[in-house]
């Protein structure tokens, strides 16, 4: 057996091991982007550099062997920084959004290119459910909101963009009520406004009992004065919030200390706010504008969720990679993978095929967006010459291949070689020009007829994923 230490924490392991296998038996991390246990190393993305105390020598852990005695650092500043360069020169020439314009610019960050994806295959109550757990009232934001998602959304270069706002109105009629929480602690939300039903809403869906307090006769704060919003819809959303498990509490006058007495955490969402501070006390500002007012009830929902859990304040928007202003033959090619129709329609199925999907479908599985942000990786840090075409392979079939998003770490070429893919995938060109591609020009279905769902598991971003979630939970 062989005795080294990682991080001062002593391991031994099999003559032979690496020093990847070494930290994995006391359960440090080393992250890692083209390291899979099955295959040869290849070194290719240098993201699991470690430093080797003996030598003051940084190696990769995958593939560097272990020697008696070898004491490795897997957190100092100098691995710290090197694994920022490995990303920032990664993300110099990704070509991708994490986020689509339209889910960015929304405040309550509404996750538009999935819903009209669940649109578009007819799945109207799941489309329904993440406006719902987006949006909280998505119903009456359909009235009154100015839909700045509308404003980036890219379809608008091509024809008209899609009609959002509509869309989310409407298919928030077709969620049923969620499952009340069980046994949660219990917040009081004083004031019902947008930002007070909102925070009620993100809290539930944490698993708290929450209970609206308002004086009015009915819930709704300012949203009852709005002209444009028929009554009936505000009803209708309030009252599925209530079947979904908020409590609500109107027409009475509301003793604060009484309130601090019964729950755990307390949130303010009124307009003004005069009252006494307590140490369990959150606030979430109304807005003149709707849809922000829902973003700050769902922002202090975390912060509440965090201070009851004992956990550390999250640390605010996540790493986003852009692509910025697409060139006239790039929206052409995002066009190949949806509707052609021109102009906007009245079916919402039709409406939502319009869609040129330019999101990222693996937004929560793309290792390098979680390095990204864990290490404060910065894409401007090395700014490519000129950016690479947006490109879509696979169009109309399961499986898609995005080329700019692809680091060249090697594993599906790896994968499919090794399952006897009758084409597989391949390296072709060299330096910055290497491309994944199926040899001989085949289609890409050919190339991943056996392999499609590991290849897709397998790649550390979204270069390759399935071209709707319905095939990735079905595989």
């Amino acid at each position: 057996m062989i005795h080294v230490k990682i991080n001062g924490l002593p391991s031994m392991v099999d003559e032979g091991a690496t020093v990847l296998e070494a930290a994995e038996v006391v359960f440090v991390h080393i992250p890692t982007l083209c390291y899979f246990k099955d295959c040869e190393p290849a070194t290719a993305c240098m993201l699991c550099v470690v430093k080797d105390k003996s030598t003051d020598q940084l190696i990769p852990a995958c593939s560097a062997k272990v020697v008696d005695g070898m004491e490795i650092d897997t957190e100092c500043d100098e691995v710290q920084s090197a694994r920022r360069d490995v990303l920032n020169l990664l993300l110099s020439e990704h070509v991708g959004d994490c986020e689509a314009p339209c889910t960015r610019i929304c405040p309550a960050h509404l996750d538009v290119p999935r819903m009209l994806r669940e649109i578009g295959s007819g799945n109207m109550e799941a489309a329904g459910w993440m406006a719902k757990r987006d949006l909280a009232i998505p119903e009456t934001l359909g009235y009154v909101c100015p839909a700045p998602c509308e404003k980036g959304c890219r379809r608008g270069q091509i024809d008209e963009a899609i009609t959002i706002q509509n869309l989310h109105r409407k298919v928030g009629q077709s969620c049923p009520p969620a499952t009340p929480p069980v046994g949660g602690k219990r917040v009081a939300v004083i004031g019902s406004g947008p930002a007070g039903l909102s925070c009620a809403w993100a809290l539930c869906q944490l698993g708290y009992a929450c209970t609206v307090f308002d004086d009015a006769p009915k819930a709704g704060g300012s949203l009852r004065e709005n002209c444009a919003l028929p009554s009936d819809v505000l009803d209708a959303e309030i009252q599925w919030l209530e079947h979904s498990g908020i409590a609500f509490q109107v027409g009475q006058s509301i003793s604060m200390h009484e309130v601090s007495d019964q729950f755990e955490g307390v949130v303010f969402a009124e307009e003004q706010f005069s009252v006494t501070h307590f140490a369990d006390t959150f606030y979430a500002e109304e807005h003149k504008l709707t849809v922000k007012a829902v973003a700050n009830g769902k922002g202090t929902a975390l912060a509440v969720d965090c201070f009851l859990r004992g956990a550390a304040p999250t640390g605010g928007t996540r790493f986003d990679s852009k692509i910025g202003k697409l060139r006239e033959s790039e929206v052409r090619e995002l066009l190949k993978t949806c509707s052609d129709i021109t102009g906007r329609t009245d079916s919402c199925e039709t409406e939502a095929e319009r869609c040129l999907h330019c999101d990222c479908r693996k937004p929560e599985d793309c290792k390098l967006r979680t390095y990204a942000e864990k290490y404060g990786a910065d894409q401007r840090e090395f700014p490519a010459d000129e950016r690479r075409h947006v490109q879509i392979i696979g169009q109309g079939e399961a499986v898609l291949f995005e080329p700019g998003k692809c680091i060249k770490c090697g594993l599906c070429v790896k994968i499919t070689q090794r399952a006897g893919e009758e084409f597989g995938l391949t390296f072709m060109g060299r330096g910055f020009n290497t491309q994944v591609v199926v040899p001989f020009g085949a289609a890409l279905h050919k190339g991943l007829k056996v392999t499609a769902n590991q290849c897709v598991r397998i790649c550390p971003t979204g270069a390759l994923a399935f071209a709707d979630e319905a095939s990735s939970s079905s595989q």
